[in-house]
């Protein structure tokens, strides 16, 4: 009986082309796996390549420095070599803006009942404030909360129009993941709230200290249509709140200061409906900067692994897929080096927001990031979730024996998550962290050049098995970021990302930092901290996000198979 794809909904139709594609691939491994081998000399080409990206010449290749210079025009020769064309700039290049820091003046005035505050030890303006000066009253409207299913209005009764609204960070039962306030604890929402209700300004306060304070520190302006400070002058900021109508006069400017960026972008057009986009992060620390876990004087962060490792690979698959173009004539493939991604996936966002709809859609994505430091042949590959083909793909791809870590989620903290944003199916490639990740150490004379060609080869063999699958189905996936509770406090320790038992297994510890303090070392597990059970990397999360700054509290792990304690104070 034949079954009339008519008669049944859209939604069906998907499950039942999703089934004979598995069907379809599931065959194509059984007989025809492409087992593709690398170019011969790969190993001394990632060896050259990683080792001119990390070398001290380039200094860390942090965005708008001579040593990224270097290192795009390092990238933009491979691309000419491969006679790559150039879709989406000037000679391979797209240029975007990234924010360094935002600069507050001697202009920026707080006068509380005529005094003036001295900045920025008593205030200082926030990231959500606008360039503007504003004078009024003062009310304060607590947490500046609106709860109905809570029963609780901070407005009730408060006339703001024209005021100076004086508001609490914290919540009224702190700021903690367990918080029955949760949703309500975003200050951009709650400031936009108050300039709804008229508010001329509003002064942030910290009373009860059961929230963290903001930092006079941020990179880019997130205004809210009124001028916003911080008061972290506790004695001012209790005096205001004990009576309204008080004068404040606010003046606030600030100045974004930026670097260019430049994303590197080579397309090889097969005339084929749907392009394949391969990327990589070039960029690194630089000298060293927040993003660091070095704690001595400026030193050179050369980024082997993270991810010099990564843009050898993203070349070596340009080498690859140009000399086995007929092979690989099924797609068009566009080659995508990024910048800006140590801080916050910003080439890749600025990609994915200018795509090109004149030419062929994108199928899917492969990120590579840290992909050069492979231990006991494991490879972690996430983002099987974003489509149903991929774990039978990534299954029958592996022709090497990898033992290959699968997880669904297609967000992260790399240059997929973009794309993943976007309904575009995503893979991303990760050989695990260690005890080099971002500090001076992580250099080229570590890296597992062997492990690395073995990845990209499997990278090859899964990218020729989606050659039958036509266009791939994109799926939602549970977000690790959305599920990742907030916290503000560290223990200062790099946990290892490979580890499959229970509990957190720390990679290693950073000197001066609470873990540290506290004696523990690298290969310990942690299992419990405070009163909360650690059996994984999101009950650690959620662990830490019971702290703040000053607590103390015992952590329980094991050491050898031994139950240890340690007291530690954040």
């Amino acid at each position: 009986m034949f079954l009339s794809l008519a008669k049944i909904n859209s939604k069906k139709v998907k499950q039942i082309l999703s089934f004979l594609s598995v069907i379809l691939i599931s065959l194509l491994s059984a007989y025809a796996q492409p087992c593709l081998e690398p170019l011969p000399g790969i190993e001394e080409r990632l060896e050259t390549d990683i080792g001119y990206l990390a070398s001290d010449e380039l200094a860390g290749r942090e965005p708008g420095t001579a040593g990224a210079h270097m290192a795009m025009e390092y990238i933009l020769n491979i691309f000419v070599e491969a006679r790559l064309e150039s879709v989406y700039g000037k000679r391979y290049l797209q240029e975007f803006d990234i924010p360094l820091a935002v600069k507050a003046d001697d202009e920026n005035i707080l006068l509380v009942n005529g005094n003036q505050l001295k900045m920025p030890e008593a205030f200082f303006p926030v990231k959500y404030s606008a360039n503007q000066g504003a004078k009024g009253a003062t009310v304060f409207v607590g947490y500046g909360i609106e709860a109905p299913e809570l029963d609780r209005n901070d407005y009730a009764g408060k006339e703001v129009e024209g005021k100076i609204v004086l508001m609490d960070i914290s919540s009224p039962d702190g700021v903690h993941p367990h918080s029955q306030y949760l949703k309500y604890h975003d200050l951009g929402e709650r400031l936009k709230l108050a300039k709804g209700k008229g508010a001329a300004g509003v002064a942030l306060v910290n009373l009860e200290g059961t929230a963290n304070d903001l930092s006079p520190e941020f990179k880019k302006i997130k205004s809210t249509g009124m001028p916003v400070v911080f008061i972290q002058d506790r004695e001012v900021a209790q005096s205001l709140a004990q009576e309204d109508g008080q004068a404040l006069y606010i003046n606030v400017q600030l100045k974004e200061q930026t670097t260019e960026g430049y994303n590197i972008i080579g397309y090889l057009d097969n005339e084929a409906p749907y392009t394949i986009v391969i990327g990589a992060h070039y960029d690194h620390l630089g000298m060293g900067n927040s993003s660091s876990l070095y704690q001595g004087e400026p030193e050179v962060h050369n980024g082997a692994d993270d991810n010099a490792s990564g843009t050898a690979g993203l070349m070596e698959l340009v080498r690859a897929i140009t000399t086995r173009r007929q092979e690989f004539a099924f797609a068009n493939f566009l080659f995508i080096a990024f910048s800006g991604e140590e801080k916050g996936l910003l080439g890749s966002a600025f990609f994915v927001d200018q795509i090109n709809q004149d030419h062929p859609p994108i199928n899917y994505m492969l990120n590579m990031d840290m992909i050069g430091r492979m231990e006991d042949d494991e490879l972690a590959v996430s983002g099987v979730g974003t489509s149903p083909l991929w774990p039978e793909i990534t299954e029958s791809a592996n022709c090497y024996d990898l033992k290959i870590k699968t997880s669904e989620s297609g967000t992260g903290p790399s240059d997929h998550t973009s794309f993943y944003y976007k309904d575009i199916p995503v893979l991303h490639f990760f050989t695990g962290t260690h005890y080099d990740y971002h500090k001076p150490t992580d250099d080229a004379d570590k890296i597992n050049f062997e492990g690395e060609a073995r990845v990209l080869s499997y990278m090859q063999n899964i990218i020729a098995l989606s050659a039958e699958t036509g266009k791939l189905e994109f799926t939602p996936t549970k977000s690790e970021e959305s599920e990742t509770p907030r916290f503000s406090v560290t223990l200062g320790v790099m946990p290892d990302y490979m580890y499959e038992g229970e509990g957190m297994k720390i990679d290693g510890v950073n000197k001066g930092k609470p873990a540290a303090e506290a004696g523990m070392q690298a290969g310990d597990v942690v299992t419990k901290m405070g009163e909360v059970k650690v059996v994984d990397m999101m009950s650690y999360m959620k662990a830490l996000g019971q702290f703040k700054k000053g607590d103390e509290t015992t952590v329980e792990y094991l050491r050898k198979g031994k139950k240890k304690t340690a007291k530690v104070k954040f």
